[in-house]
C-alpha cells in the first residue's frame, strides 16, 4: 500500500508495478477534489492503466479493511507519523517505510543526505555538480524535486558500487526513517519551520536529527558549528565529526578532526579554509555566483562532503567558480540601467529565516538601493519577529512592505505592531503591480520577492509562484529591459 497521491506516492507506485508487485494506493482527498485541484491529477488514469488500485476519500480507521493483505506500507512525506492513518497502520502491525528511506535502501550504496531549515537545495545541487565535474556518477534526488525511488537504476545489480545518491531530506521525510545510515550526513541549520506539523522546535529538530541516529565512526557527520541547535543534535552522534563555521580554523580543529573555517575578512571575497587531519586547503569564493553569507555555509558543507568522497581541491575550486545558482533563489529577473533597478525572484524562501538571509544578502550587495520587499502567501507557524526586526533596522532603505496573498492582512498587522509601513495586496499579481509602481518612482531600487510563506494559497508550489511572478514582471515591464 502507498499512502498519498503526490509525486512520492506516484513514483513509488510506478516502481512497485515495474517489479510486478500488487499496489493499492490510498488518497484521503475525494477523487473529485483531487482531480480538480492537484497538479498530479493526470497521473490517476496512468496509474490505473498499469494496474494500480486507487482508493480516494479514505483516512484513519477507514483504511483498515484494505490492510488485510498488505505486506508493506510506503508513506509519502505529506503523511505525518502521528496521523490517524499511521495510527491504524501501527495498530494492525503492518510494516511501514518512507519513500525516501526505501529508495536509499534499495540503492544499497553510498548516500550523502543533506537536511536543515534553509539552504538544502543549493547545497545538494552544488554537491551534485562538484561530483559530476569530478567524473563521478551522482544522482540528485529527494526533496529537491526527484523522489529517490524514481531512480531508474535501482533495479540494476551493483548500482550502489557505481553511483552516489545526493539526497535532500526534509523533516517530513526523515521522521518516518528507522534504518537510515548515510555515508555522509549534513545538517546546515535549524530555525522555526513546519511547527504546524511538529509542534515545537525541539520535535522538529529531533526529526532532522534522525539523519545522524545510526551513523558510526566509518560515516561522516558535517555539522554547523555556529548553530547551537544543530550542535546539540551532534552531541550524541557516533559518526566522525566535521565542523564548519566562522571560528578561526585552529579553534575548530580543537573540536573535530575535519573542519572548514569561513573567513569573511578578505575584501576580494570570502576564503574557506579547510583542515583535514592536519592538512590545510584554501578555497576562494570571489568568482562564485552564489551570493550572501548564508551561501558560504552551504559551500563549506559541500566542500567537506566532496573531499570525503575523494574529489581533489582543483575540481572543487573550479566547480565553485562555475556553478549556476538555482532558479527562484535570489534570481535576478530584470536588471535595468546598469544595476540602477533590479527585480529579484526569491520565491524559494518559504521560511522567515530564508527571507532574512535573502534580505541581508541584497542589502550587502546593493547598499545604496532602496528596497521594495514582498512577503506573503500562506503563513507558517512561528515568529515573524526576527525578519521584522531586520526590516525595522534597515528602515531608511525600506519602502512600505508589500504583504500579499491569503495571509497578507495578518502579516500587515505584524508590521503595524512594529511600526513598519506596509500595504496589503490580495494576490501576488496585485502585489507585483504595487512593487513595480514603487520601483518606477525610486529610480535606483530593488524589488525583492521573498515571501517567507508557503505558496499554496494561490499556487501549486514555490516554483509555480516564482514562474508566475516572472511572467507578471515581463508582462508589466516593456522595453528597455535586460534579462
Amino acid at each position: 500500500m502507498v499512502i498519498g497521491l503526490g509525486i512520492s506516492g506516484i513514483e513509488s507506485a510506478r516502481f512497485l508495478r515495474r517489479h510486478e508487485l500488487s499496489v493499492r494506493l490510498v488518497e484521503r482527498q475525494s477523487e473529485e477534489l483531487f482531480l480538480s485541484k492537484s497538479k498530479f491529477s493526470h497521473a490517476v488514469q496512468e496509474l490505473r492503466a498499469i494496474g494500480v488500485e486507487i482508493s480516494f476519500g479514505l483516512d484513519g480507521e477507514r483504511i483498515a479493511p484494505l490492510l488485510a493483505d498488505v505486506g508493506l506500507v510506503i508513506l509519502s512525506p505529506g503523511v505525518p507519523i502521528e496521523s490517524a492513518v499511521v495510527g491504524t497502520i501501527k495498530r494492525l502491525g503492518v510494516p511501514y517505510v518512507s519513500e525516501l528511506e526505501l529508495g536509499i535502501e534499495l540503492h544499497g550504496g553510498r548516500s550523502l543526505v543533506v537536511t536543515g531549515s534553509n539552504g538544502k537545495s543549493t547545497t545538494v545541487s552544488l554537491l551534485d555538480f562538484i561530483l559530476r565535474q569530478a567524473g563521478l556518477h551522482s544522482y540528485l534526488c529527494g526533496n529537491v524535486g526527484t523522489p529517490v525511488i524514481s531512480n531508474e537504476e535501482l533495479h540494476q545489480e551493483s548500482v550502489g558500487q557505481r553511483s552516489l545518491l545526493v539526497v535532500e531530506a526534509s523533516s517530513y521525510q526523515l521522521e518516518a526513517c528507522t534504518v537510515l545510515k548515510p555515508a555522509v550526513s549534513i545538517i546546515l541549520n535549524l530555525s522555526e519551520n513546519h511547527l504546524e506539523r511538529h509542534g515545537s522546535l525541539e520535535r522538529y529538530g529531533a526529526a532532522k536529527g534522525r539523519v545522524l541516529r545510526l551513523q558510526t565512526s566509518e560515516d561522516l557527520a558535517i555539522i554547523n558549528a555556529d548553530d547551537p541547535a544543530v550542535m546539540s543534535l551532534a552531541n550524541s552522534c557516533s559518526a566522525t565529526l566535521a565542523l564548519f563555521g566562522r571560528a578561526v580554523l585552529t579553534e575548530l580543529t580543537k573540536r573535530a578532526p575535519i573542519c572548514a573555517s569561513i573567513d569573511e575578512s578578505n575584501p576580494d571575497g570570502a576564503i574557506i579554509r579547510v583542515s583535514i587531519e592536519g592538512n590545510t586547503e584554501l578555497y576562494e569564493t570571489r568568482s562564485s555566483a552564489l551570493l550572501g553569507a548564508h551561501n558560504r555555509y552551504n559551500m563549506a558543507a559541500a566542500i567537506l562532503a566532496a573531499r570525503r568522497i575523494g574529489v581533489v581541491p582543483e575540481v572543487i575550486q573550479s566547480s565553485l567558480d562555475t556553478f549556476t545558482p538555482l532558479e527562484h533563489r535570489l534570481e535576478v529577473v530584470v536588471r535595468r540601467d546598469i544595476d540602477r533597478a533590479l527585480i529579484i525572484n526569491d520565491s524559494k524562501s518559504t521560511t522567515v529565516a530564508a527571507s532574512i538571509a535573502a534580505l541581508s544578502t541584497v542589502r550587502r550587495h546593493f547598499p545604496q538601493h532602496r528596497l521594495v520587499i514582498m512577503i506573503g502567501g500562506l503563513s507558517k507557524a512561528g515568529s515573524w519577529e526576527p525578519l521584522l526586526a531586520l526590516i525595522k533596522a534597515e528602515g531608511s532603505f525600506i519602502e512600505p512592505v508589500i504583504c500579499f496573498g491569503k495571509d497578507g492582512p495578518l502579516l500587515a498587522s505584524h508590521c503595524r505592531a512594529q511600526h513598519i509601513s506596509c500595504v496589503v495586496a490580495a494576490t501576488l499579481r496585485s502585489g507585483a503591480d504595487l512593487a513595480l509602481e514603487s520601483l518606477d518612482q525610486l529610480g535606483q531600487g530593488v524589488v525583492l520577492l521573498t515571501p517567507g510563506c508557503a505558496s499554496f494559497d494561490e499556487f501549486t508550489d514555490f516554483e509555480h509562484r516564482g514562474t508566475e511572478f516572472k511572467r507578471y514582471v515581463h508582462e508589466a515591464i516593456k522595453l528597455p529591459i535586460s534579462v
